[in-house]
């Protein structure tokens, strides 16, 4: 008994950890280290590679389809299946997946009265710089208080909060903007002194080349040259005399592509985990593609892992509100690989089970209505019956 109960006892006291990490990890001091201010993000989303990658990482996750397992109840499963539609979760999780760029993400649920049931018809984003947490004001860890109108955000009938990090240590959540922050500086400082470099070396200069006898006669020709020089504009003509050649001699920016190219290959890094899914490989073998095609997907299914856990939230709260006492289905967002069209009709061919459902679902084959709506295609005809109707492929009793 003593030795069960050394293992089953709790021994570290993880309340001490957050009454730490509340001053120490915390977004607001990388903020202030590397001189910035909270619009940070949204200027690093300014920029397209950013926001492309950004996005691309979310509609990955929004396109998932997810399934409820069911309860003993029949009426609590069919509730959720008709009222807690695909549609529903992708309005929610729009807003939440914005936890990705910018660590944490909060809503507001909107709840109505519709047919005798409390449905969730929309979400009220909740932006980042709205929310705080203050020591001085006494809340449950990680619950932020709305700044505003110093709403501390605990219903969780009326607010969802969900965070993007690595084991629930902070409370602004981890976000994936902050490891490309680096190369996305440099890239906007190689812009700036590209276009100064550029507006230098667009204009050519131009020397004149010509002889003197003594070096006081050579510095007063030169100034009058200059000057003369300087007049000149676009198509502008003229003659010097005592001038030998003229010479034209233009600069060049070498290499800029290349400091584009590295600088947008480490942001992929820090917000994909990899490159070449999402950079023009000049060099990349195909087994180094599936390698980094494999990264991408398992981080694309960390995202769904972390998001189905608050989005079980919302079903908790619907049946707490519909079916009080009952137990909640659970919510899975499903990101397991499908096989592919061809697979599903071999396998059909051979005769093995395969879920009509899931076909519709997953390849999304469109269901027929009723018998009058199905369509099947007749059978090739080889061979013909006393009823004239193809037998070739019927089964024979």
């Amino acid at each position: 008994m003593a030795r069960t109960n050394s293992v089953t006892s709790r021994v570290i006291n993880i309340n001490g950890f957050r009454s730490i990490t509340n001053y120490v990890s915390d977004t607001q001091d990388w903020i202030s280290s590397v001189q910035e201010r909270e619009n940070i993000f949204e200027e690093m989303r300014d920029d397209g590679r950013v926001e492309s990658l950004i996005l691309d990482r979310k509609n990955k996750v929004l396109q998932m389809y997810g399934s409820f397992t069911d309860t003993k109840n029949k009426n609590v499963n069919e509730a959720c299946q008709n009222l807690l539609t695909f549609n529903t979760f992708y309005k929610l999780n729009n807003i939440l997946l914005n936890a990705v760029p910018y660590g944490i993400a909060a809503c507001e649920v909107i709840w109505e009265f519709r047919g005798g049931w409390y449905v969730p018809v929309d979400f009220t984003p909740i932006p980042r710089t709205a929310l705080s947490f203050p020591q001085h004001i006494e809340r449950d860890w990680g619950v932020p208080v709305l700044t505003s109108q110093n709403l501390i955000l605990s219903d969780k009938r009326k607010f969802i909060i969900h965070r993007n990090d690595d084991g629930e240590l902070n409370q602004w959540g981890r976000p994936t903007l902050r490891s490309a922050y680096t190369f996305w500086k440099f890239k906007q400082l190689g812009v700036k002194f590209w276009a100064m470099a550029a507006e230098l070396c667009g204009v050519p200069s131009i020397l004149a080349i010509f002889e003197t006898k003594n070096e006081d006669e050579a510095k007063k020709r030169a100034a009058d040259l200059t000057a003369a020089l300087q007049n000149w504009e676009s198509g502008s003509s003229g003659a010097f005399g005592n001038v030998k050649d003229i010479k034209v001699v233009s600069s060049q920016i070498n290499d800029f592509n290349k400091i584009v190219e590295l600088c947008d290959t480490e942001i992929a890094y820090a917000l994909t985990a990899q490159a070449l899914t999402t950079n023009t490989a000049q060099y990349g073998t195909h087994a180094q593609g599936e390698t980094h095609v494999q990264t991408y997907d398992d981080l694309i299914k960390g995202d769904a892992y972390k998001l189905q856990q608050t989005d079980q939230q919302l079903v908790n709260v619907f049946c707490e509100l519909n079916f009080p006492g009952e137990l909640a289905p659970q919510y899975d967002i499903d990101s397991t690989d499908f096989a592919p069209w061809e697979v599903i009709r071999d396998a059909i061919d051979r005769g093995v089970p395969v879920s009509l459902k899931a076909l519709y679902n997953k390849i999304h084959l469109p269901q027929p209505v009723d018998e009058k709506d199905s369509f099947v295609k007749a059978q090739p005809s080889f061979g013909f019956s006393d009823t004239g109707k193809d037998d070739f492929f019927q089964n024979r009793q």
